[in-house]
């Protein structure tokens, strides 16, 4: 049933491409009678024009005749009268027998011709002489007659016009009359000088013949385009149906092929011998952010993405690119937006009758198995360390309590021993008191410590022993501290914590031989259970405190293993390797997380988070979602649009922006940003949204809104930190970005500078 409606489509499709052909064709037809039909009524209008210049032609030559013989003279009768409009003294005479004689010009004998015409015929050309400097007021011009003999003067020599004459249409055609010699008899007197144009001769022939025989040869036209057009779309329609039934198999073939490769979680390509890309499934754009077609136009891009370290391994997997079998293989890639993600890559050879046609390879993302694992790698071993650590610190402090007890009591039982022998006793003492703080922070790694817990201020203890601190760096370190807007209380050791602080201050200071500036800053967050998963904690309100330096940094190879107990790159001598590990201990003893950054020559930051009290707020004085310690100058107006795909962050934010008194919209992923920012983009000043979201991320969302409103502010938030460092789409841009946890002083002041 699948099969059958997934193939009813290819009929669709080529019934679509037949109507397009029928309307081209159509097109062609349409085309080509209107084009046939105004060269008919060209050629129509120009036949008029010939009938009308040999008319002219004609009546041309019985003037001429006549002007030659000069003129005609006519027994004078009550028919015949002298023309009073010939000035010559020659216009009347007498015959020897005493008949009066009057002259008849040229002009008056063509207009006696063409009075016989019009007698004779129902449709008769009309002949008309005209004059700019007209003795008989019949000779007058109109104004088309006037127009054409001024034009006649600049050298023109024909002009025409279709009119109507007692209501039937007539082709009329105005052509000049020279002044001949035998003019001058009667024009010299005009100032007429031979060869001047100061007249000219106007003929109307009719037009109905013509409009008659026009449309005859119309519908000839009309009707041989009208088969021709039947027999075209029949064509087409018998083509089309043997194309279908060819379509309709190939379908079946192509649609078993899509359905195999697009439902392929897979990314699957194949490349011929050539090592030419010939197919790319749909899943790459899924795994590596690069669609099909870049893979098409760029063979050397599913090489180029690989990572650098891991380009070896495969150019060798690939040296025997010929060979029947390879062995399964793991890489990484770096996909379009930055991220490192690791693949399972299986390839086999394709054979048609036994000739090598490429290889078909299917690589499988990895990253989620390879990231749990390496968590989990990592997990048992800090846990391994700290049951290690635990065990011997137990039974070290089991022999130190001997050894101490013992000096101790030797110290005593010989009073009066040498000042030698008592200096000695004294050695073992302090020997064994730094051994005793040496399994303390083996004591604190492992989690084994003895805590007394009570809700304390995390802004109280940094006051406590800000002193202490200001001395322990010195002062060639500038020191500043930047308490969050509000404080969440927190369950804790405030003596731990106190050790927390002062370790990660002291590995600041030697970080900073030339000195530099420590920062100390703490910050309320609302951790998603996306972010919180990530270091294995519960989601929900922590206290954040932050440590950051401007010394030297940490190579990144060394980062994974800070923790570790006696890892240390200080010199020999100058630290023990367990500083951080009792940070450690402590901060997952308050079943907190810790999380470092650090870049060569830039610095370092500690970022300690630490989950807030379960108290109830107003019992502390802390409303749970208010903020009592607003700055008014941070507060706004407007309408902001948050996209967030993690509830409990999508509510905080909501409520901490109405806080601050914008109004909010919130869309629960891409797609509903989208629809909602269209619904209301007369009203929002700005968007809000997360980078990683289902359906459309952070980036296409606010390019689809760019091209509405290319002026919106934006402002990227994300638990990925790889986002803002590597991510294309983003640092690259320019654009604004905030990294989860937020802390909402750094919100507020980056939401209202943007809407400056």
């Amino acid at each position: 049933m699948v099969m059958k409606n997934f193939n009813s489509r290819f009929p669709l499709v080529t019934k679509r491409y037949s109507l397009y052909l029928i309307l081209g064709w159509t097109s062609i037809i349409i085309v080509s009678s209107v084009w046939n039909i105004y060269q008919t009524h060209k050629e129509t209008m120009e036949k008029a024009r010939i009938e009308a210049r040999t008319v002219f032609e004609h009546s041309l030559a019985v003037r001429n005749w006549s002007a030659k013989i000069g003129g005609v003279y006519l027994p004078v009768t009550d028919k015949i009268q002298p023309n009073p409009y010939i000035v010559s003294p020659d216009r009347d005479v007498t015959t020897t027998d005493g008949k009066s004689l009057t002259l008849m010009n040229p002009v008056w004998m063509l207009k006696e011709i063409f009075k016989l015409i019009t007698r004779q015929s129902l449709l008769p050309a009309i002949n008309r002489t005209v004059s700019l400097k007209y003795v008989n007021p019949e000779n007058k011009p109109d104004e088309w007659e006037e127009k054409g003999l001024l034009f006649f003067e600049k050298g023109e020599g024909e002009i025409s016009e279709i009119t109507d004459i007692n209501g039937k249409p007539y082709m009329r055609v105005l052509k000049p009359l020279k002044t001949e010699k035998e003019c001058l008899k009667c024009h010299a007197f005009q100032g007429y000088k031979e060869g001047d144009i100061r007249g000219g001769m106007s003929i109307s022939v009719p037009m109905k013949p013509y409009y008659d025989g026009e449309y005859r040869t119309h519908v000839t036209i009309a009707i041989s385009h009208i088969l021709l057009w039947i027999a075209g779309v029949g064509s087409i329609v018998i083509l089309s149906r043997s194309i279908q039934k060819q379509q309709e198999t190939i379908a079946e073939s192509e649609w078993k092929f899509k359905t195999l490769s697009e439902s392929a979680g897979d990314w699957e390509y194949w490349v011929n011998e050539s090592k030419e890309i010939v197919f790319m499934s749909h899943s790459c754009e899924r795994i590596t952010g690069y669609a099909q077609k870049e893979f098409i136009e760029n063979h050397n891009l599913v090489y180029d993405i690989i990572y650098a370290d891991d380009k070896a391994s495969f150019e060798k997997h690939l040296t025997n690119f010929n060979m029947p079998q390879h062995e399964d293989m793991e890489f990484r890639i770096i996909t379009k937006d930055g991220q490192e993600k690791w693949l399972s890559h299986v390839c086999g050879p394709i054979y048609t009758e036994n000739k090598f046609f490429g290889r078909r390879v299917s690589n499988r993302d990895i990253t989620d198995k390879k990231r749990l694992q390496d968590q989990l790698a990592q997990s048992q071993k800090m846990e391994s360390l700290g049951l290690l650590a635990g065990g011997i610190a137990h039974d070290f402090n089991n022999l130190l309590t001997a050894i101490i007890g013992y000096a101790s009591l030797l110290k005593d039982e010989i009073p009066d021993a040498s000042e030698v022998i008592k200096k000695d006793i004294q050695q073992v003492l302090t020997a064994s008191e730094k051994a005793q703080k040496l399994t303390s922070s083996l004591l604190a790694f492992s989690r084994k410590q003895i805590m007394k817990q009570s809700d304390v201020s995390l802004h109280k203890i940094i006051e406590g022993i800000f002193e202490i601190l200001k001395r322990l760096i010195g002062e060639d370190i500038e020191l500043k501290v930047n308490y969050s807007e509000i404080e969440f209380p927190v369950f804790a050791d405030a003596h731990h914590i106190e050790q927390v602080i002062l370790n990660l201050v002291t590995n600041a200071k030697d970080a900073m031989p030339s000195g530099g500036r420590l920062i100390i800053e703490t910050a309320t967050l609302i951790l998603d259970s996306e972010f919180a998963a990530k270091y294995n904690a519960k989601p929900g309100r922590y206290m954040m405190l932050s440590i950051s330096d401007t010394g030297k940094g940490i190579d990144k190879k060394h980062l994974p293993h800070i923790f570790e107990p006696f890892f240390t790159t200080k010199e020999k001598g100058k630290g023990t390797g367990l500083g951080l590990s009792m940070v450690y201990g402590i901060v997952k003893q308050h079943e907190g997380f810790i999380n470092a950054y650090s870049e060569k020559d830039v610095g370092t930051t500690f970022k300690i988070y630490i989950p807030a009290s379960s108290v109830e707020y107003k019992d502390k004085g802390i409303e749970e979602t208010a903020i009592p310690l607003l700055k008014s100058d941070l507060r706004g107006s407007g309408t902001i649009l948050v996209a967030e795909d993690e509830e409990t962050v999508r509510g905080f934010l909501k409520d901490t922006l109405e806080t601050y008194g914008y109004n909010v919209i919130a869309a629960v992923d891409g797609e509903d940003a989208v629809l909602k920012f269209g619904e209301n983009k007369g009203r929002i000043a700005m968007i809000i949204m997360d980078i990683i979201m289902p359906k459309k991320n952070g980036k296409e969302v606010y390019d689809i809104i760019r091209k509405i409103n290319p002026g919106i502010k934006a402002l990227f938030i994300s638990g990925y930190t790889q986002d803002i460092i590597t991510s294309k789409g983003i640092s690259e841009e320019g654009l604004e970005f905030i990294e989860k946890p937020l802390r909402i002083q750094v919100l507020m002041e980056k939401i209202k500078n943007m809407l400056k």
